[in-house]
């Protein structure tokens, strides 16, 4: 596996380790915020359950008092003996105490004999719950066979205003039944209550009744028109979870001396807000340590690669060095050759005497100048090597013609060629082409090449005069 496959790999594994761990972060966090809610809600319950069992008793115990007031009792007991009209004035003046000493919205008195419908007003009515649903409240009241029962209504004397009231069974000593009496308060405290939790918690407060509907809560809306599910009617203590919906659950809490429900509903898509928040904020973080992730590996096989290079690279000139050439064709050798492949070898003529005349800045300066020409002729085609001090080798794919106008460049090119130190430069090739040699390997090709190099050498020095000995 190449460097470049491993950092592709490396790079994966980190992505799905990074998705996997902000995966298993997000789903932890909304368990935690779930617990945290409950927690929230339990305690918001708890102090609600506080301040509605101080504002809620009070009415209960006044309208149970008034139940066993005996000026009421003996009012109704005489109510047909006295009249209407003298009963009506005296419940009248009883009612409107009692109202005003508490500041009450409401006092009242259903007669069961009569059923007439006694306030601090008089008689305001007399109940009849066929030709009127308002009033089929008593005889649900009466059925249920409770002491006492809480019931929110409209007030038909003040204005249909929402009122929580409060029915108390009247008896006589014997059980008897007589009527229904009791109070009628607006829970304004609550609801303020209510809104300010709301608002600072996120979250829905109401009152429920035993069947899950809806009693008090502060969008009118909902009240005496929204159920909540079937709630358990055994819990008498312990605050209970229960979820409503996908993302809605609510903190129930049963009031046993009200007979109804506080709870305490939390909207799950504000978690999901923030969650989606949450992720982005990470796919965004993600980003930019994948990016930065990426950007440092592909310096470090950048650097990797050029360190690796480095030790493959003719400082002086920038080919490839002795160490490349060997790894070259150990690889070549073991694979065949291409039909265009050519085996180059290139001696630079006259360095020795060049490095004793005038000194190794200007044999060098012949070295990389002898480099410059086989780059410029035939760097486009393969890769040069510097095999030895003056000695170069090239591993080529071109075709004979193009091959024999590269040679010509090569003798221009060298032939115009000026340094600082020496004023021209001359360098002896030899070549072994596949198309000539089908037949042979690379050794060979290689041993043909140096044959004609050092022939092509022999007539350098035969036609310059030149003495081979100071090459």
């Amino acid at each position: 596996m190449n460097r470049k496959n491993v950092a592709r790999l490396a790079f994966g594994i980190v992505i799905i380790c990074f998705v996997l761990s902000t995966v298993v972060s997000l789903l932890s966090l909304r368990v935690m915020a779930e617990r945290n809610m409950q927690e929230l809600s339990k305690s918001l319950a708890s102090g609600i359950y506080d301040t509605l069992s101080g504002e809620l008793m009070e009415p209960i115990t006044v309208s149970r008092a008034m139940a066993n007031d005996a000026l009421l009792i003996r009012a109704l007991k005489n109510e047909e003996s006295a009249g209407t009209a003298e009963t009506a004035a005296a419940l009248a003046e009883y009612l409107s105490a009692q109202k005003n000493a508490f500041g009450y919205e409401a006092a009242f008195l259903v007669s069961d004999a009569t059923m007439n419908y006694y306030s601090y007003g008089g008689v305001n009515k007399q109940m009849d719950a066929a030709q009127n649903d308002r009033d089929q409240w008593y005889a649900q009241f009466i059925a249920s066979g409770r002491e006492y029962e809480l019931e929110v209504d409209r007030d038909e004397w003040s204005q249909d205003q929402l009122t929580v009231f409060v029915n108390t069974r009247v008896q006589d000593g014997s059980g008897r039944l007589l009527g229904v009496c009791g109070v009628g308060a607006h829970i304004t405290g609550s609801q303020s209550l209510f809104v300010r939790l709301e608002k600072e918690y996120g979250v829905t407060i109401c009152l429920v009744g035993r069947e899950g509907l809806v009693q008090v809560a502060t969008d009118e809306k909902r009240i005496a028109q929204e159920y909540l599910p079937p709630i358990s009617a055994n819990q008498t203590a312990d605050y209970t979870f229960q979820r409503l919906g996908p993302d809605r659950f609510a903190v129930t809490k049963y009031i046993e001396k009200l007979g109804w429900y506080l709870a305490v509903e939390s909207d799950g898509s504000a978690q999901r807000g923030e969650m989606l928040n949450m992720l982005l904020l990470n796919a965004a973080l993600c980003a930019v340590v994948l990016t930065v992730m990426l950007f440092a590996i592909r310096v470090i096989i950048s650097r990797t690669k050029a360190l690796a290079n480095a030790s493959f690279v003719d400082q002086p000139t920038q080919l490839w060095n002795r160490r490349a050439f060997e790894e070259k064709k150990a690889a070549l050798d073991q694979s065949a050759l291409k039909e265009d492949f050519v085996y180059l070898t290139a001696d630079l003529n006259g360095l020795k005497g060049v490095n004793d005349s005038q000194g190794h800045a200007a044999g060098d300066e012949l070295i990389q100048g002898a480099a410059e020409c086989l780059k410029a002729c035939f760097g486009a085609y393969g890769d040069l090597y510097r095999i030895g001090g003056d000695e170069f080798a090239a591993m080529l794919a071109l075709p004979e013609e193009t091959l024999k106008k590269k040679l010509e460049a090569l003798e221009r090119i060298t032939a115009a060629w000026s340094g600082q130190y020496v004023k021209g430069l001359s360098i002896s090739c030899g070549y072994a082409a596949r198309w000539e040699f089908p037949s042979e390997n690379l050794s060979e090709l290689s041993r043909i090449s140096d044959e004609r190099m050092y022939a092509a050498k022999d007539a350098y020095y035969r036609n310059s005069g030149h003495d081979r000995r100071r090459r």
